[in-house]
């Protein structure tokens, strides 16, 4: 404490000290002018000296001394002079800043700048020492405050800027700190309990307390503060003021700005102070009033008296202050202020009207976006306003006036549009004018310095650097500001400083007012959630656990009556707004923040049970969910007429605008088409209607996944607005391309396109890529809704039901009328059923008996999916886990099992099928558990009745069967009456022959028996006594004599006379010993081969050879009576007794064969299965061997049953397991058989004559050889690594039998089936290539294996190229008897010859691909080089070549020259490599190009121009390839072959004009002018000199190639000299001018190349030819023709040179 006060002394002391310095510098100046001051100074300068010798409260007595002590400044100031008033005012400054002044010396000073300030001198250090006098003391007071008030505003006047703005700063800072003094007065004299904070009394009404103007009882602090604050009010009205007297004029803006300090910044002031309330109530309310009143005159000055330069016009600067005043007594005074506030929430509400200015309107909703942002308010709107009676509803009109003012901007471009469009005129802009006589400024603007906001589209301007929000034609709304939630940024209101009205674009007040519906939504949810209500909030589209929303039971009827009011009041404003702002919306984040604000809505009305509300939410955004202008009527039906008029109505005005033709609209506006399909056939609606083609936009399918969420997540409160969004479901469904699947999961069946849609058809969607990725979401959260309803209550999961249900009934209405119905509701039934199984009682009944009426719809399809959701609904509810046992409640199960039960009543197959479909898998699942169901089950198989097809027959004794087989021990003993019956109902059928298969049927049904015996064997002990001794076999178990006695007594059932028996008992043994056969041990098996089977199968051969032929009388009559009486029409196949064996003795030997062949391994154990398996082939090759077509045909395929062993997909022949020496006989055995097969089939006949007739042949059909063919892959992969490929006798065996299987003729009657087009194989030839290609394909993968040479290949080249020329020679059956051929009609007879061969031209050619393809992959094979493999190709490819026209077929010679070019690619570069082995085949090759080229044969006489154009540029490739694979190599080749293949380009340059006849029309045709062409280019290729240092490589080629040349050229010049003579004037053919003009441009490029060759290079006798062309030219020179003349000018230039000899000749 003692430092504080001796540094305070110390500080005095400098204060003395510069005192008395600037005391004696003011005497100094004044000791002459002005001696009473002089004198004053030096008084003062005296005490100063006294009080700096005191120690003790100095600053107390210099105080006091205050009034003397400034004395002499005083009166220097009084001087006015400017520099005497500069140092009293900053010696004066010094005493107020250390506060040595008390209210006296205050009252002086402040007279002093009062008097200064008349006189307009040192203004800045008056400020200077304004401010001082307030911030340093508080003894400015009153009266003295008052004046220190006048002189700052009087010198907000002043005409230097500077002091203008320092003066309006001083202002405010006088204004603040009079209000902080209030503040810490009130701090001093309220307890800290008593204080009332800006909030609470926000928050709480205040009570009502009579308001007085009386100030006597306000502390001083307060009363300075109050007359203050009245006098503001008075000077902004133009009345006097009454405390601040002598101020005339100030500005209003500036007042507006400190009552808006003041309001902001001091609330509690108000509040706690009575007479402060009285101010707002009676001062500022009806000021704000009256200058926003229509009549209020507006100046930049405010005085005692109207000013003369007030006008009428807005004034921005004054109303954006009032607004941001009406801003702030709203929201800090709305408690104070109620019914003025009401007021002002009008006056704003109309400034919103489009009458009024852009920047009115923008000002306007920048205030309600400040306002609606504070939540507590917009309940106290609805408390205080609109649940008063006979009040305004300020809320209600609030919220509509922001949707009206979103309206009104959409609604007017659209009108802008409408009448631009009429007139024909460009519209230029499209913001709308505001009224230029209130504002005086255009709305077109800039927002800020540095970015533009034009929303003119037609002249291409707007914000390229912003976000575009909204985009309605062509008007853009780009994002000016961006959206904070709970924030505010009013860019104009609270930011613009200026007076000059700011040019606003009218679409930045839609983004604010987008902004403010954002932020009322916002506040809704948090009023209701505040009270106790909860909504579960959905990030995006993201699917959660929905939850149970309901009303909490905490809530009061008021508080629950204050949510329904708040939410009444601004429901219908959103839901119009954020329908049209989703509709014309452009950015996705935007798009998402609406569907929020509609998800908020649905979730707070159902809630709150306002049915009606949510239902408009949810019926909006389901038609927005679909495309626009679709044609369904989602409100056709609703609860009471109340409801409907109020959607109808509302729904009436967010449609207006989908009249308009989306053509119209900009390219911002129009959203990506990202599926196109056709809409959902309704009951009114036309054909054409439904084939129109609709399209969904990126935006409806964003909203269907909204609209899912929603019903995913509310659905406990949805009620029945499930029918609404259901309703919307089907048909996006059904527009998207969904079809339902297993279980009622929707999968899209649509194409996939490019984003410009293709042309559709009916039954597909177009779907783009960029929608793709969406599909398979869309059907996991369309199942998943569904899935989610085991989350709903009762009476919601009724709601959701009874919507589907009624949805379902719609559907059926349609589907009377159309053939393919939505299937979506049956669809869902089925999934919402199969996932509320834990209830299943609570929603059974209604969806079973609604499933029951779809089963009975006359449309198939929605008849199908019925019955399939009925029976799966049964299947599923069985086979689920109840708490318990549903087995052991029989009213349930009863319940489930008689809805399948019912459909026994209808008629439609169908629906019997998917019944019995039912029933079986029941039964095969549940069967052992059905306990008291088994009457039901059984009363659904047996009704079956005569009227029901054989495939419903087959289906219930299915079901028969299995209960018969499977389930018998588990019927309860009162239930086998039932079955009984049942049993008893199949087995007297007349439809069949099931009657009299009774027996075998119960042959059958014991094999159960006998399978279960197999536990009770000890109770057989005695079964041999009851047998009768040739029953009975030594080493059997007794269960194993029951076996054999049944299998017996089969085996006599199948030498029955009566053919129905028989195939039953037949295949009733055979089936009994594969599925029980392992029951048996080797001694049982042993019996049942030797004494059962092959005894069987010999009686049957027996039966079969000794059967009649003729068909008899009698036995048709028996085979009559045992039919029922009915005649049986026989088929010609089965009329005689031996075709009847016939089909018994294929069932035996079939049945035999499968026996082993599945047996096999446990027969392998049998010591004598060698026998076995001899005895069997032997069988199969006697059977396939004999006439009998039809046992021919079965035993070849009981062949390829036996021989067939499954195998891996991927395994090949060479990776089969390692066979044993036992199995290789075995398979070598089976080999030998099909060799012997074949011989034996494609043999002469004994008698030598062949008879071809299809019912009495002596040679195998075709399809009996094609499947003989077809089981060479299958048996020959038993022995390919260990017998085939090692032996090249076996491929010899096995091509022989091809060769000679494909020669055999084809019966009569199948001739013309068989033979092929051009294009197919028969199925013969097709087997027989496809063995090849076996062969083929394994050798290849072997090779893969071992690089060793394949001694198999050279041989496999030579069989395929033999089977190549069939294409041209086909095989001749080596038969040279008389062909005989049984006809059986006239027509027969008088068809053709009996030569009819097949066509082999496809499979010639299909052998040869496959050889040259062969070839291509084993070209380095040692072998194959060896042996000469490409020579034998090449010699084979001659024949067909050479004959070329003559061929067959063309196609033939066309692939062969293809075929060529593909084997010389590969051959020609190992035969560069390998010259040795292939030194034969270039004379091959160089004949076999001669005798294609130059082909004997002449195109026929019919032939078109543009198929030998095509022929000559084949010709035109083979010299390509002599071109680039043969002369480039010429070094390494033959000389010989050279020279030939030279002599072709030679022969085939002068064939083009190889005519005698120079006027023969038709030789134009056969004339190869292209050929020709590049036939001598080829030799001018390599006749040219281009380098002069060629190598010799290159000489030999060259030479032989420029005398060709020379000489071709010679003959050309003479020929066509003597032909122009013999023709006159008509001039030659164009070939023959073309021909000429090459020919002397060659010669001019030779004579070039020749000069510029090196001396030496060029032979001697070439300059001889080349000299002895020149009498040639010469002779050539009268040619009529220009061309020619010319071309023979520019040739006897260059022989200018030539004229004399060159130097090294002389």
């Amino acid at each position: 404490m003692a430092n504080t006060s001796s540094d305070s002394h110390s500080i005095l002391q400098k204060l003395i000290n510069n005192l008395s310095s600037d005391l004696r510098q003011l005497s100094t100046e004044t000791k002459k002018k002005y001696p009473p001051i002089k004198e004053a100074a030096e008084a003062c300068n005296m005490k100063l000296r006294e009080y700096s010798t005191m120690k003790d409260n100095l600053s107390i007595v210099m105080r006091d001394a205050s009034v003397d002590l400034l004395q002499p400044f005083v009166l220097g100031c009084d001087t006015k002079q400017v520099k005497i008033v500069q140092l009293c005012l900053t010696s004066i400054q010094k005493l107020l800043q250390h506060h040595i002044v008390n209210q006296a010396s205050a009252a002086i000073i402040v007279n002093v700048l009062s008097a200064l300030c008349e006189l307009q001198t040192e203004e800045l250090k008056i400020l200077q020492t304004v401010l001082l006098l307030v911030n340093t003391t508080s003894v400015v007071v009153h009266s003295t405050l008052a004046t220190l008030f006048v002189i700052t505003f009087r010198l907000c006047f002043s005409k230097d800027p500077t002091i203008v703005n320092t003066s309006t700063a001083a202002v405010r800072q006088l204004v603040t700190a009079v209000y902080d003094r209030v503040i810490e007065e009130d701090a001093q004299h309220i307890p800290a309990g008593d204080q009332v904070t800006q909030d609470s009394d926000l928050s709480k009404p205040q009570q009502q307390q009579q308001l007085s103007s009386n100030i006597d009882s306000l502390r001083p602090y307060a009363r300075d503060a109050y007359l203050l604050f009245q006098d503001l009010c008075y000077l902004i009205n133009g009345d006097q003021p009454i405390w601040l007297i002598g101020l005339t004029e100030i500005t209003r803006t500036l007042i507006l700005e400190l009552i808006e300090t003041i309001l902001t910044h001091y609330a509690s002031i108000f509040h706690c102070h009575n007479e402060f309330r009285y101010l707002l109530k009676e001062r500022v309310s009806p000021l704000v009033i009256k200058l926003f009143s229509p009549g209020s005159k507006h100046s930049n000055s405010s005085s005692g008296q109207n000013s003369n330069t007030t006008y009428d016009s807005a004034y921005f600067p004054l109303i954006a202050r009032l607004l941001r005043v009406v801003c702030i007594l709203i929201r800090f005074y709305f408690t104070l202020l109620i019914t003025e506030c009401e007021i002002f929430l009008s006056l704003l509400i109309k400034l919103l009207e489009p009458d009024k200015p852009v920047w009115q309107r923008s000002l306007a909703i920048e205030c309600i976006h400040k306002i609606i942002i504070h939540q507590n308010l917009i309940k106290l709107f609805c408390l205080s306003y609109d649940m008063q009676p006979h009040s305004s509803k300020i809320l209600r009109d609030l919220t509509n006036a922001i949707s009206s003012y979103v309206q009104s901007y959409f609604n007017s471009a659209a009108i802008s549009s409408n009448s631009t469009t009429t007139s024909g005129q460009t519209n230029t802009t499209n913001v709308a004018i505001s009224d230029k006589k209130s504002s005086g400024a255009s709305t077109t603007s800039k927002l800020d310095s540095t970015s533009t906001y034009s929303s003119n589209v037609s002249n291409g301007t707007g914000g390229s650097s912003n976000t575009i929000l909204f985009a309605y034609r062509n008007l853009l709304v780009p994002q000016y500001v961006t959206y904070t939630q709970g924030q505010a940024k009013a860019v104009y209101v609270e930011n613009w400083e200026k007076f000059d009205c700011p040019l606003i674009p009218d679409s930045y007040g839609i983004v604010v007012a987008y902004a403010c519906m954002l932020e009322l939504v916002r506040a809704v949810q948090s009023i209701i959630e505040g009270t106790g209500m909860r909504g579960d909030s959905i990030a995006g589209t993201q699917l959660r656990t929905s939850v149970q929303l309901r009303p909490l039971e905490s809530l009061t009827e008021n508080e629950k009556h204050e949510c329904i009011e708040v939410v009444n009041c601004t429901w219908s404003s959103v839901l119009v707004t954020f329908t049209l702002l989703y509709d014309v919306c452009y950015d996705d984040t935007s798009c998402e923040l609406l569907l929020r604000g509609f998800q908020t809505y649905i979730s707070l009305c159902g809630m709150l049970g306002m049915n009606v509300q949510r239902d408009a939410f949810v019926t909006c955004l389901c038609k927005t969910a679909l495309p626009p202008q679709y044609n369904i009527h989602l409100l056709g039906k609703q609860q009471n007429n109340e409801q409907q008029q109020q959607q109808q109505s509302l729904l009436q005005k967010l449609t207006t605008r989908s009249s308009v033709d989306s053509s119209t609209g900009s390219d911002y506006e129009r959203q990506q088409v990202v599926i196109v399909g056709t809409p959902l056939p309704l009951l009114n609606s036309s054909s054409a209607m439904n084939q129109t083609a609709v399209m969904l936009t990126s935006k409806n399918i964003h909203c269907m996944r909204t609209l899912l969420s929603v019903a995913h997540c509310y659905g406990s409160i949805l009620g029945t607005s499930w029918h609404l969004i259901l309703t919307t479901l089907q048909h996006l469904v059904w527009i998207i391309g969904f079809k339902p699947s297993t279980g009622g999961t929707l999968k899209h069946v649509g194409t996939l396109a490019n984003t410009d849609a293709t042309p559709m058809t009916n039954s597909a969607a177009v779907v783009t890529t960029a929608a793709m990725a969406d599909l398979p979401i869309l059907s996991s959260m369309l199942s998943r809704l569904f899935e989610s309803s085991v989350y709903l209550d009762d009476v919601a999961l009724h709601h959701l039901i009874d919507a589907l249900i009624r949805l379902s009934i719609e559907s059926m209405e349609v589907a009377i009328i159309v053939r393919e119905p939505s299937l979506f509701a049956i669809a869902k039934i089925l999934e919402t059923g199969r996932a509320n199984l834990n209830r299943i009682d609570v929603w059974w009944k209604p969806i079973s008996s609604h499933l029951l009426d779809v089963c009975q719809h006359t449309n198939p399809r929605m008849r199908e999916w019925g019955t399939e959701a009925i029976t799966l609904l049964v299947r599923n509810a069985l086979e689920y886990k109840y708490e318990q046992n549903l087995f052991d409640n029989e009213r349930l199960l009863h319940m489930i099992i008689i809805s399948l039960h019912e459909l026994s009543l209808i008629q439609h197959f169908d629906v019997r099928q998917k019944q019995l479909e039912a029933t079986l898998s029941i039964l095969t699942n549940n069967g052992p558990t059905l306990q008291t169901g088994w009457p039901i089950i059984l009363n659904i198989i047996g009704s079956i009745t005569r009227e029901h097809n054989d495939s419903l027959i087959r289906q219930a004794q299915q079901c028969l069967q299995l209960v018969v087989t499977d389930f018998l021990s588990t019927i309860p003993i009162c239930y086998l009456g039932i079955l009984i019956k049942v049993v008893a109902k199949f087995g007297f059928q007349e439809q069949d022959l099931n009657i009299a298969l009774s027996a075998i049927g119960l042959l059958w049904n014991m094999t159960d028996y006998l399978f279960r015996m197999k536990e009770q064997e000890h109770q057989l002990k005695n079964v041999n006594d009851y047998l009768d001794p040739n029953e009975i076999y030594d080493n059997l178990t007794a269960i194993e004599e029951l076996w054999m006695i049944l299998y017996r007594k089969l085996s006599e059932l199948t030498i029955d006379q009566r053919p129905a028996i028989r195939k039953s008992a037949s295949s009733t043994l055979f089936t009994m010993i594969t599925s029980h056969g392992q029951l048996l041990s080797t001694g049982a098996w042993s019996i049942l081969i030797w004494q059962v089977l092959f005894p069987l199968f010999e009686q049957v051969e027996q039966f079969f050879y000794t059967a009649s032929k003729e068909r008899e009388q009698l036995q048709q009559q028996q085979l009559s009576k045992s039919s029922g009486g009915q005649d049986i029409l026989m088929h010609h196949s089965r009329d005689t007794p031996e075709k009847q064996w016939a089909e018994t003795y294929v069932m035996i030997l079939a049945g035999v064969t499968r026996t082993v062949q599945v047996k096999k391994d446990f027969l392998a154990k049998l010591d004598d299965f060698p026998r076995v398996w001899n005895v069997l082939l032997t069988n199969i090759e006697k059977s396939a061997l004999a006439k009998n077509p039809e046992i021919a045909l079965a035993a070849l395929k009981s062949f390829n049953d036996l021989v067939n062993v499954p195998t891996t997909p991927s395994s090949s022949p060479s990776t089969k397991k390692i066979l044993t020496p036992r199995d290789q006989q075995l398979w070598q055995q089976a080999w030998q058989v099909w060799l012997n097969i074949g011989n034996g089939c494609s043999r002469c006949p004994p008698e030598r004559i062949i008879i071809i007739d299809r019912y009495d042949s002596n040679i195998p059909s075709q399809n009996f050889l094609t499947f003989y063919i077809d089981i060479f892959p299958n048996l020959i992969s038993h022995i390919w690594s260990s017998d085939f490929i090692l032996n090249d006798k076996h491929f010899d065996q096995f091509s022989t039998i091809i060769e000679r299987v494909l020669a055999v003729p084809i019966h009569s009657d199948m001739a013309l089936f068989l033979i092929p087009t051009d294009v197919n194989l028969t199925l013969l030839q097709e087997s027989a290539y496809k063995a090849m290609e076996f062969v083929c394909k394994n050798l290849k993968l072997e090779l893969t294996k071992s690089a060793n040479p394949s001694a198999l290949l050279p041989i496999v080249f030579k069989r395929l190229l033999v089977l190549v020329l069939y294409a041209i020679n086909p095989p001749i059956f080596d038969c040279t008897e008389q062909i005989k051929k049984i006809t059986t009609n006239k027509q027969q007879q008088n068809g053709k010859g009996n030569d009819s061969n097949v066509n082999f031209v496809p499979f010639g050619e299909k052998i040869l691909r496959m050889t040259i393809s062969l070839y291509e992959d084993v070209t380095d094979n040692p072998a194959v080089i060896e042996n000469g493999t490409l020579q034998t190709i090449i010699q084979t490819l001659q024949i067909p070549l050479s004959m070329k026209y003559n061929c067959p077929n063309s196609s033939t010679w066309k692939l062969a020259i293809e075929c060529f070019f593909r084997v010389l690619k590969v051959g020609l570069i190992v035969a560069r490599k390998h010259r040795n082995a292939f030194e034969s085949m270039w004379t091959e090759l160089a004949k076999t190009f001669d005798d294609f080229l130059f082909s004997k044969s002449v195109p026929p006489t019919d032939i078109a121009i543009e198929e030998l154009q095509r022929d000559e540029a084949i010709d035109c490739q083979a010299i390509e390839l002599i071109r680039d694979d043969i002369l480039p190599y010429a070094n390494v080749l033959p000389e010989p072959f050279i020279t030939k293949i030279l002599n072709i380009l030679n022969r085939g340059s002068i064939y083009s004009c190889a005519t005698d006849n120079f006027i023969d029309i038709d030789s134009a045709r056969r004339l190869r002018e292209e050929f020709s062409k590049i036939c001598f280019e080829t030799l001018l290729k390599y006749s040219f000199i281009n380098e002069p240092s060629s190598t010799n490589e290159n000489v030999v080629i060259t030479r032989l190639a420029l005398s060709s040349m020379l000489n071709r050229c010679k003959e050309i010049l003479q020929k066509y000299a003597h032909d122009e003579r013999l023709h006159g004037k008509c001039p030659l053919p164009r070939p023959r001018t073309a021909e000429m003009i090459s020919v002397l441009k060659a010669l001019g490029t030779l004579i070039g190349a020749l000069k510029r060759a090196p001396k030496d290079s060029v032979d001697i006798n070439i300059w001889h030819q080349l000299i002895a062309l020149y009498p040639c030219l010469v002779e050539c020179t009268t040619s009529p023709s220009q061309q020619i003349c010319n071309a023979i000018k520019d040739t006897l230039h260059q022989y200018f040179s030539l004229l004399t000899p060159p130097p090294s000749v002389r």
